[in-house]
């Protein structure tokens, strides 16, 4: 299907794969025990402490309410940050993608690996999560199981966004933005710390059309077991999103590389 519709992506693809395996098991010490810490602090800091001071939300302590988020949010930050700040990197100051197209790779080969490769993050940092959420109690129900295959949708679609992005900065100063205007943005006001409801219609309708916002909505129904309504809606918009953002990030980076 994806060789129908982008015809220059090829198996190939998964040697780049393969390539930023090998570099992440050299930095496993480093790369392996953050991914634990982060929600644990979140769910300290946040769930147990300012939770105290919070009604239920939805039927559901505060904890219960934004634990699922927090393994929502992983599926933006790993791919943003590996295929942004990452693929920033190899791009314009390692030259790896270059060296890449040197071979039978071809641009698409390279960027979809890069993608691939965001994924294999957000899945990383994902089950992270979820294994301390279960150690918490904090998972009700068996369709969690589900949670990694809205990872791998979620993951490709950030990671297309982020490197859509790069390919039109001039700088990587320019990645900020990105991380205030976009995510941050995002990661406050799309169901994650308190329910969207809570916001002003205009700003309900605003965060309708950010992706972390049906991310979390389906992540949360798999968690908690209560499915909202709007389930297959935001599987299907974060389908569409995440391939409309694949095939743009294949033509601008095709243009800003090969032109």
């Amino acid at each position: 299907m994806i060789n129908i519709l982008f015809p220059n992506v090829s198996g190939r693809a998964f040697s780049v794969l393969l390539r930023h395996r090998d570099v992440f098991k050299k930095m496993l010490k480093t790369q392996l025990i953050p991914p634990f810490l982060d929600p644990l602090f979140y769910l300290l800091g946040m769930g147990y402490g300012l939770g105290a001071m919070i009604r239920d939300i939805e039927g559901y302590s505060y904890v219960e309410f934004i634990a699922p988020a927090l393994v929502a949010s992983a599926m933006m930050t790993a791919p943003s940050y590996e295929c942004g700040i990452g693929g920033y990197v190899r791009l314009y100051y390692q030259k790896t993608w270059d060296a890449m197209i040197a071979t039978p790779l071809s641009i698409e080969d390279v960027v979809t690996g890069e993608i691939l490769y965001g994924i294999s993050r957000a899945l990383l940092q994902t089950t992270a999560i979820l294994i301390v959420i279960v150690l918490f109690g904090l998972v009700k129900s068996p369709l969690a199981i589900f949670v990694p295959f809205v990872c791998v949708l979620g993951g490709a679609m950030f990671g297309s966004i982020a490197l859509s992005y790069i390919s039109r900065i001039p700088n990587i100063n320019y990645i900020d933005y990105y991380f205030t205007l976009v995510m941050t943005p995002m990661f406050i006001f799309a169901g994650t710390f308190f329910p969207v409801t809570q916001l002003p219609e205009w700003a309900q309708k605003a965060a309708f059309f950010m992706p972390l916002y049906h991310v979390v909505l389906v992540t949360r129904s798999f968690v908690t077991g209560d499915i909202h309504p709007d389930l297959w809606q935001s599987i299907v918009w974060i389908i569409i999103v995440g391939a409309f953002f694949f095939g743009l990030s294949l033509r601008l980076i095709r243009s800003r590389v090969m032109h």
